[in-house]
């Protein structure tokens, strides 16, 4: 009987600190976004600034979307180059066979010759696993690119609500009283420091495809042509 009746003095306990933690943190707080519903008695003469929001945040999504196409590209081009890479690989186990039968009729010039064609397949292997590497670094740009615009559309909507909580203040609305700009200009901020943290680590992975890009186009340029040398640099 003790144990149950201090159980549920010690459940009731939580239930009321979980409670107060709850009022604090409401208190303490005003909301930083407003109801679409509430822009309605706006006069539309005084909604200039939330128009131009709204074409922010619609360009931003739009560019959000457009984002998330260029992975589906990169992804796309990266299956590909793991193609190539598969037959390149065929191609050594073929020309290391032709090795092999060559090297069984104990004559030089067809074992020369058998040899030089396992090279130019092993430096064809190498090229083709360099490009796969590229288009790996690539799709990492994408995937960063997509996070950066991610971010800006957070910006447009931080930006979109502050105007509109500014065009609800200056009709007098009593409910704009229960929010605050502080708390609008602090999501705004906030959202815009995402951005430029986004925006460094895109920098950073263009460094690292670039990179990763020049030394397929080295190993490239050092395979013969019947092993992929030339091509397109997609």
């Amino acid at each position: 009987m003790f144990q149950n009746r201090t159980k549920r003095h010690w459940v009731m306990g939580l239930a009321m600190g979980a409670s107060m933690v709850f009022l604090a943190g409401c208190g303490g707080s005003k909301a930083a976004r407003v109801d679409d519903a509430m822009m309605a008695r706006v006069p539309e003469d005084q909604l200039g600034d939330v128009r131009e929001a709204q074409l922010a945040r619609t360009k931003a999504a739009d560019n959000v979307t457009r984002a998330e196409v260029a992975v589906r590209d990169a992804e796309r081009a990266a299956e590909v180059a793991r193609r190539n890479g598969d037959a390149a690989k065929s191609r050594v186990d073929a020309e290391k066979a032709g090795v092999s039968a060559a090297e069984a009729t104990g004559q030089s010039s067809p074992i020369a010759q058998a040899r030089s064609k396992l090279q130019g397949a092993e430096a064809g292997r190498a090229a083709a696993e360099a490009q796969v590497a590229w288009h790996d670094r690539q799709i990492e740009t994408r995937k960063a690119e997509k996070n950066l615009r991610d971010a800006e559309l957070n910006v447009a909507d931080a930006e979109l609500n502050l105007a509109q909580f500014k065009a609800l203040e200056s009709t007098g609305d009593v409910r704009a009283k229960d929010m605050s700009e502080a708390n609008f200009m602090s999501a705004v901020a906030e959202a815009k420091r995402d951005v430029e943290d986004s925006r460094r680590r895109v920098d950073e992975q263009k460094r690292v495809e670039k990179d990763a890009r020049a030394q397929w186009e080295r190993l490239r340029s050092e395979t013969p042509q019947a092993f992929g040398g030339s091509g397109s640099a997609d």
